[in-house]
């Protein structure tokens, strides 16, 4: 699970905290699991990754650099809680984070499910695909 909150943003529709039951995110302008409409962000910028008790960030393929703690890095790091991630004009605080078991990932997804079939979502048949693949 990573808890995450973006303090500041050109987009200001992404001004919220967010909370991911996963392992992997990745954040970009057009791509990944969250979206900022920030042109100074590559359309896949970084994923975050949960590996044990550690977060690390990883830039993606033509990243320059990205500021942690107003500091520049432009490879892989370890971030931890309170750390303040600058993405080009968007800085992202981490709130909190830990490896997410699969069990939790499967109960999640049912509850997700479960919720779609109650609104008959058109959505509906792609999250079943998506449940199948997982098992």
């Amino acid at each position: 699970m990573i808890n995450l909150e973006i303090q500041k943003s050109t987009d200001n529709n992404v001004l919220n905290n967010y909370q991911f039951f996963q392992n992997q995110i990745y954040l970009g302008r057009n791509t990944g699991d969250l979206c900022i409409e920030d042109n100074s962000i590559l359309p896949s910028h970084v994923m975050l990754e949960v590996l044990g008790k550690e977060l690390l960030i990883h830039p993606q393929k033509g990243v320059d650099f990205f500021l942690i703690n107003g500091k520049r890095a432009s490879n892989i790091r370890k971030l931890k809680m309170n750390d303040l991630i600058t993405l080009g004009n968007t800085i992202i605080k981490i709130c909190i984070f830990e490896e997410t078991e699969i069990p939790v990932k499967r109960i999640i997804l049912d509850k997700k499910l479960n919720q779609l079939v109650a609104e008959d979502s058109n959505r509906l048949p792609i999250i079943e695909r998506l449940t199948q693949l997982m098992k």
